[in-house]
């Protein structure tokens, strides 16, 4: 069972990302802080596997309280979910330590997708707040732009205009039913597309792909 913790001053928010996350058999809320330095407290206490942390909180913002909840306990991920898309916000959060930043417009199985995805030690950053300059020399190997090619350690992979739309509407949530519907093509031929992607790229899932997709898409 992945822990979560959940850090935000906003009592309908706390609850509303309690009751989301705990739809979920895979994740626990273990417990919820209103400020930073309970959010620091209950880590402490708890030991969760992710927080999810906002950025603006009394007795230590979101960014003050990840600096510290990382160089105390550098194994618990941190995940910012802000409202939050200014630039000095995002690299501040960064700088500090934290795993993730996306922001609160995002929907219910992209949350569950970070969350998840921050868990396995994969950096997660919104598509609307990412801008390469912000995250020169952060981790990873890989740079994809939408022009239809990829670099995978030095190599060049060149994917499709549909390969391309098949991607952007796994990261929106789309099932194959649904993607086969918008683009007019057998859900069997969004299966087999799909697997050629996932093999193209080297991942192994396509929870993976939708992963790849949002830390590397800029275009997005």
């Amino acid at each position: 069972m992945l822990k979560v913790l959940i850090a935000d001053d906003q009592k309908l928010l706390r609850e509303s990302f309690k009751t989301i996350i705990e739809k979920n058999s895979e994740m626990q809320v273990v417990a919820c802080a209103a400020n930073g330095k309970e959010a620091i407290e209950l880590c402490a206490k708890l030991k969760p596997d992710v927080v999810l942390m906002d950025i603006s909180m009394p007795l230590y913002n979101g960014t003050e309280a990840t600096k510290l909840i990382k160089s105390k306990y550098p194994s618990i991920k941190v995940l910012i979910v802000t409202a939050s898309d200014d630039e000095n916000d995002v690299s501040q959060a960064i700088m500090n330590g934290a795993d993730g930043y996306i922001l609160k417009t995002v929907g219910t199985e992209e949350l569950i997708l970070s969350i998840k995805s921050t868990y396995l030690g994969l950096q997660i950053i919104h598509k609307d707040v990412f801008k390469p300059e912000t995250f020169a020399g952060s981790s990873g190997e890989t740079n994809m732009l939408r022009h239809n090619q990829v670099t995978i350690e030095g190599i060049d992979i060149k994917l499709t205009d549909r390969e391309l739309d098949i991607v952007q509407m796994i990261v929106e949530g789309k099932d194959n039913k649904e993607i086969s519907a918008s683009l007019f093509i057998a859900e069997g031929t969004v299966k087999n597309i799909i697997t050629t992607i996932i093999s193209k790229l080297h991942l192994k899932d396509r929870t993976q792909l939708a992963v790849f997709a949002l830390k590397n898409l800029s275009g997005f």
